[in-house]
């Protein structure tokens, strides 16, 4: 005891003999003031960088008699960009079609992460399997899609499409659906301005139910009873909505595509592009998901797993309410990184004509030769998209981390 209190009055003495030094020192000898001169330094190196780059390229591009800023925006765009949700055509100007590709750029993102999660768990939890054939398989599995490169892949993909047949000989694998080299071509329903209200007012419903879902379960939480009131507003929020929408649905008419010369016209197509990106972005991530939603799994104690089977516990609760829960504190930080990995890769769609940011902006390269600007706004795009995607996975990370009391 005596030595332990010495050597606790010897390291304060030293701590205070140090800080007395520091005191004692001249005010730019100081560790904050040198540390503040050095980043000051360094951000003046910076700016002064990218001062001389926009300097630079504002003043040699006129030479060249080419334009710089973002007045090109608004020319309009002379090349067609095939279906889409904005209807944008070559007379819409520059900056729609960059939404264009941006739309499709997140929707492609968005399914590609919804299914390459969901086909990662299942290879994963066939991995686990203590099934040897269902295990070997999950194992050639990933081991073959990390392997091959996705452009392959992608370009695999785009090319199994061209083996379907013509349109003239499209198959119809169900009423008014048509499988082809050009695409799949399905009915699609004619909306209605009460259908658009309905959906607006079920959005509506679904926010407004789960803040009283989550008044609920803050008032069970301090009172240990059920709020019978709370749930029935929950259940008129979503349901009244939803009725309004069924009921306007009674006699809604479908447009159905139909063979017209050389290709289908009306429904909603899918495009071989479309699939081969989807596809080949799912199957690829799908394998590195796996290995890191197995390597969470495993990570779970088995003293947890062995509690949970002695309780009686069904598999499918065992792993839903005990293994997965524990586990998602392991999957969570390098799924995020997986995700934003299948955002950029998104890319590489450009080989094969899907109409991307990368495929939309070489186009406008070619028309207005803005290349600085173009791929400057590529840039800014797919860093707040891979910024937005880390920012909600740290976020969720957050929300389901061990707090210590």
């Amino acid at each position: 005891m005596t030595d332990l209190t010495n050597k606790t009055g010897n390291f304060s003495s030293q701590s205070v003999q140090r800080l007395e030094d520091v005191r004692q020192r001249p005010f730019w000898r100081r560790p904050w003031v040198i540390h503040v001169v050095w980043q000051m330094l360094a951000i003046s190196f910076i700016l002064y960088v990218a001062w001389s780059i926009v300097a630079n390229v504002s003043t040699n591009l006129p030479r060249s008699n080419i334009g710089f800023g973002l007045d090109f925006l608004s020319l309009p765009t002379r090349f067609e960009m095939g279906p889409n949700y904005l209807d944008a055509t070559a007379k819409s100007p520059i900056w729609l079609t960059f939404a264009v590709g941006f739309i499709n750029t997140v929707r492609v993102s968005i399914l590609g992460i919804i299914c390459c999660t969901f086909l990662g768990l299942v290879v994963a939890l066939a991995r686990l399997s203590e099934n040897k054939l269902v295990s070997n398989v999950a194992l050639v599995y990933t081991e073959t899609v990390r392997n091959i490169p996705l452009l392959l892949q992608m370009l695999f993909w785009y090319g199994f499409s061209t083996l379907l047949p013509f349109p003239g000989q499209a198959l119809n694998p169900a009423p008014g659906v048509f499988v082809s080299n050009r695409g799949i071509y399905m009915p699609s329903p004619v909306m209605s301005p009460l259908h658009y209200w309905g959906f607006v007012g079920l959005l509506l419903g679904v926010v407004a139910a789960f803040f009283v879902y989550r008044f609920a379960q803050n008032y069970r939480k301090r009172t240990g009873a059920v709020h019978k009131p709370a749930l029935a507003g929950m259940t008129a929020l979503i349901g009244l909505p939803l009725a309004m929408v069924v009921i306007a649905s009674f006699g809604m008419s479908f447009d159905v595509p139909e063979l017209k010369g050389f290709n289908f016209l009306g429904g909603t197509t899918i495009t071989p592009e479309f699939v081969a990106v989807l596809v080949s972005l799912s199957v690829y991530q799908s394998g590195f998901a796996a290995e890191t939603i197995r390597s969470g799994i495993m990570g779970v104690r088995k003293g947890q797993l062995e509690a949970a089977r002695s309780l009686g516990l069904p598999g499918s609760l065992v792993l839903s309410k005990v293994v997965l829960p524990q586990a998602m504190r392991i999957i969570v930080p390098p799924m995020a990184g997986q995700y934003m990995s299948l955002t950029k890769n998104s890319s590489l769609a450009v080989v094969i004509g899907y109409p991307e940011l990368v495929r939309v902006s070489t186009a406008v390269i070619s028309e207005t030769g803005r290349a600085i600007e173009c791929i400057t706004i590529l840039m800014a795009i797919y860093l707040c998209l891979s910024l937005l995607t880390s920012a909600f996975m740290n976020w969720y990370n957050a929300r389901i981390a061990f707090v210590e009391k």
